[in-house]
């Protein structure tokens, strides 16, 4: 899988090996791209990497991997003077099949304001805190059938007096389903 930052400045692939890689789109001064270039590579994970995702600034990169973890990994980083990405933070994935072994996240979405991650495993939603990598809140069966797609819509909305953070998730059963983020700070 394969996404670009929301600066539209890296692109960062992963081929189901342990590593990623992130290539730099570097543009002409009139907007067209006049190359690409290999300018890190994200090693740490133990077994293949299955989703990643920008932060909404593009210094950071989420991964989730079959080695039953997810990293956070600063981007931020003077690759041109060889300076490696570092691991900011390493989670569990808090996700366990019924004879309690780790699962792997199939999607990560991260939303708008960084604060909370969207993950899925089959039709399977959790929301997490970005932070601590806690469980914020748990689907089971959000679709009837795997999740195909989650996006954040790119801004907060206003219900009822306060402002609501809304996901979009999309299943192989020809639905779609919006729903409103829970509180990274539950009362």
């Amino acid at each position: 899988m394969a996404t670009i930052s929301p600066n539209g400045r890296f692109i960062a692939a992963a081929a189901f090996t342990a590593d990623v890689k992130v290539w730099e789109i570097v543009y002409s001064k009139d907007g067209s791209v006049k190359g690409v270039s290999k300018v890190m590579q994200l090693k740490g994970h133990k077994s293949a990497v299955t989703w990643l995702c920008f932060a909404p600034n593009s210094e950071q990169i989420i991964t989730a991997s079959k080695d039953g973890s997810m990293r956070i990994w600063n981007i931020n980083v003077r690759y041109h003077l060889e300076e490696d990405p570092k691991t900011l933070k390493v989670f569990p994935i808090p996700l366990c099949d019924s004879n309690g072994s780790a699962l792997h996240y199939d999607r990560l979405c991260l939303s708008p304001d960084g604060k909370i991650l969207a993950a899925t495993h089959g039709s399977t939603l959790q929301w997490l805190s970005a932070e601590t990598g806690k469980v914020l809140d748990t689907a089971d069966k959000a679709h009837e059938g795997d999740i195909t797609g989650i996006v954040w819509a790119p801004r907060t909305i206003p219900k009822g007096g306060e402002l609501v953070t809304v996901l979009a998730t999309a299943g192989v059963d020809k639905k779609v389903k919006l729903w409103m983020a829970p509180s990274v700070h539950p009362s």
